[in-house]
């Protein structure tokens, strides 16, 4: 995996983020992005996640392995301070290009790690609609990590 980044800024941005966006590339060579909340790490430059809803990005990912994660850091105060300083503190979103992996069933492990990540929303009537039946995941491989350049205020 080729990076200046440290690893452990991947999962510290990856995992204060509710979503991120998933890039793949259609039949006709555009790229098409996808909202996926689920992503979770292995190891160092293997991940996985939960793929139930998004039919077209499973097509691409079935004919063209390439793909990009993209996380942005979530906080407003994040935002406001680094705007301040005139300088991000840490990177302020990271871009992960990846080969993706074949689809497999969730591990019984898998599944319970994502719901609890989802546990606060277990009250909600969207819940069940959403997240209840996560049964197939997709791996991917890191090939390597992009800061996002936002000029002279990245670290």
């Amino acid at each position: 995996m080729q990076s200046d980044i440290l690893w452990n800024e991947v999962e510290e941005l990856f995992g204060k983020v509710q979503h991120v966006s998933i890039a793949t590339i259609d039949t006709d060579g555009f790229p098409r992005i996808s909202p996926i909340g689920s992503v979770a790490f292995i190891e160092e430059g293997r991940g996985y996640y939960f793929e139930r809803f998004p039919q077209a990005m499973r097509e691409n990912l079935d004919r063209n392995s390439s793909m990009s994660i993209m996380a942005v850091h979530p906080s407003p105060m994040f935002w406001v301070k680094s705007l301040w300083k005139g300088r991000f503190a840490s990177q302020p979103a990271l871009r992960l290009v990846c080969k993706a992996g074949n689809r497999r069933n969730a591990t019984q492990d898998e599944i319970d790690g994502w719901l609890a990540k989802v546990s606060s929303f277990r009250f909600f009537k969207g819940h069940d609609l959403l997240w209840k039946d996560m049964s197939m995941v997709r791996e991917f491989e890191v090939l390597r990590v992009e800061p996002v350049e936002l000029g002279r205020m990245n670290p």
